[in-house]
This record gives structure tokens, C-alpha cells and sequence, in this order.
């Protein structure tokens, strides 16, 4: 896919799709945590989830594909998503390491939910934050521009992301929005999951639809954060599992091939400050800013992003 969730992340000269790994749960799994690289995490303070049991673990109901209408895009802001908050100020961090030769590259993923808001397609959408940092310097950012549906369905409408070399701008590698050039959202992870058949998370132009199913649930899991059970295992495009915990997210995705080798594991959550927050959505909105410049045939045609506080 060519989206910021199925991004190509550049480490050097070499290429590589970004994933997540995770070990298996070893005796002793840490609880502790490490910050993330960059200034925005300086400002937050650390919260620890408790993942308890949801409906979703203990009675679910079937998810079909999203058909990437509005109606398929209807918010309720009463609806919730444990094993994908949307809450503002919320930041997870993974570490990661890419195989590249006989080298083990380290990077870093600062993902967090801005109080952001763009409207797309007729639905008011979160704007979330997706940094990596590659030797403590930012070399991609993304734009996800997701929403609930009445269900809880998590809804993925859109994304953008940007490459950097030496703190300077080199390209735009996607950007798509629902409702313009075929682009057509669907669900990122269902609000009731259970093992099934497959459903849409999005269909990108020129990329063709992708799906997902839920292949487990119920697992446990530790990761350098901690442990975890309740978890829900998603397979997407026959690649990857992702594994989702409920009150955090995503905490780990393993590939389903040897390559490429990439790791990365959930090491840190936090919960970020008003100043942290004030930093880190005036970047979501800068961001947005350029996608509607560089991106005009897309974002051009949207409507510019906004806080809501």
C-alpha cells in the first residue's frame, strides 16, 4: 500500500517497508519504559493502561468489509474503541531495528492523537501523528485521518506522509482522502472483533483495496512496555499480524515472511501535557498545511485542518 500505514520507510540508502516486530513473552518482562526520541516527548508524563476485559473480548459480533460510502463513515461520538483510543494527548513510542546488509539499523516511531480535526467526506476526522525518527533525527511524517463509526469501528479516511533528509523536505510519498480520486475509507480495527472473514481498511487510488481479518483473540503478549492479555491478533494484506491492546492499541506487528526484517515494539505510553499538545498539533497542522501545497490534486480540494480547542 502506499499509505503512511503501509509506508516505505528510507534508512540510508536502502528502502524498506516499515513493520512491526514483536519477541515472544519472556520470563520476566519488563514494566518499565524508555522515552522517545524528540522534543515533543519532553513534555509528557507517563500513564500505565489497564487492560481489562472489554464487550469486544467477551461478546462479539460479526464486522463486514466497509463499502467506503458516507453512510460507512457515519461518527457517533458516543461510540469507543479500546484497542484504538482516540484520545488527544495520548503518545505511544516504539522501538524498532531494520536489517539492512549485516547491519542492525535502530529507529523510532512516536505515534500520537492530536486535538486536531479535519472534515473528509462529509465526517469530522482525528488527525493523528506519526513520526520516525532515524538516529534521533525525523526522517518520515504522516498524517491518519481516522474517526468512529456507531458501531465503533475504528474508520481509516486518509493519510499523508512526508520524507525528510538532514531536517529538509525531500518528497510526498501518498496522499489520499475518502471521497476524492476513488479513495474510499474502511475499517482500521473493528469495534466488536471476532475471528471471520475479511474486511476493507481502505481503498487507495492506484493502489487497489486493503484488507484485514481477525485471525485471534484473547491473546497475551509482553512487549519492553509490559504485558498484556485480551489481545486481538489482525492480519493485513496476508503480510503482517498486528496486535492490538485493549486502554493502549497497537503494541506489536509481526511480519509473516523473513523480509524485510523489521522490528519495532511498544516501549513507552504516555499521556502528553497542554504544552506537549500545543507543539505536537501545531504540527499535525503545518503538516496539513503543506499536504494541501505539495499534495494540491488531493488535500487541495479538502478542507484545511483545525484544533478544536
Amino acid at each position: 500500500m502506499g499509505s503512511s500505514r503501509w509506508k516505505h520507510c528510507s534508512y540510508g540508502a536502502v528502502t524498506t517497508v516499515a513493520i512491526i516486530w514483536g519477541a515472544g513473552c519472556l520470563a520476566g518482562c519488563s514494566n518499565s519504559t524508555s522515552s522517545s526520541a524528540g522534543s515533543k516527548q519532553s513534555t509528557s508524563s507517563q500513564i500505565t493502561p489497564t487492560p481489562t476485559p472489554t464487550a469486544a473480548a467477551t461478546s462479539p459480533v460479526p464486522v463486514g468489509p466497509a463499502s467506503g460510502s458516507s453512510a460507512a463513515e457515519n461518527s457517533a461520538s458516543a461510540a469507543s474503541n479500546s484497542l484504538f483510543p482516540l484520545k488527544p494527548g495520548d503518545q505511544s513510542v516504539r522501538q524498532g531495528y531494520v536489517n539492512v546488509g549485516n547491519r542492525r539499523l535502530p529507529h523510532r516511531r512516536v505515534y500520537t492523537i492530536t486535538d486536531v480535526t479535519k472534515v473528509v467526506n462529509g465526517v469530522t476526522a482525528m488527525v493523528a501523528l506519526d513520526q520516525d525518527f532515524d538516529g534521533g533525527e525525523l526522517a518520515e511524517e504522516s498524517l491518519e485521518l481516522l474517526s468512529l463509526d456507531k458501531d465503533g469501528n475504528v474508520l481509516y479516511l486518509g493519510s499523508y506522509t512526508e520524507a525528510y533528509e538532514g531536517g529538509q523536505f525531500v518528497n510526498s510519498t501518498d496522499a489520499w482522502l475518502s471521497g476524492i480520486r476513488g479513495g474510499k475509507s474502511g475499517i482500521l480495527v473493528p469495534g466488536h472483533p471476532q475471528v471471520g472473514p475479511s474486511f476493507t481498511q481502505a481503498v487507495v487510488p492506484g493502489e487497489g483495496p486493503a484488507t484485514a481479518r481477525v485471525v485471534k483473540t484473547g491473546e497475551k503478549k509482553c512487549v519492553p512496555f509490559r504485558c498484556f492479555s485480551n489481545i486481538v491478533v489482525v492480519e493485513e494484506n496476508g503480510a503482517e499480524l498486528k496486535y492490538y491492546a485493549p486502554g493502549v492499541g497497537g503494541i506489536l506487528t509481526v511480519p509473516l515472511s523473513d523480509q524485510p526484517r523489521e522490528t519495532e515494539e511498544l516501549i513507552n505510553v504516555t499521556t502528553l501535557s497542554k504544552t506537549g499538545l500545543d507543539e505536537i498539533s501545531a504540527e499535525g497542522i503545518k503538516l496539513d498545511q503543506h499536504a494541501r501545497i505539495v499534495s494540491g490534486d488531493v488535500y487541495g480540494h479538502s478542507t484545511p485542518a483545525r484544533r478544536t480547542t
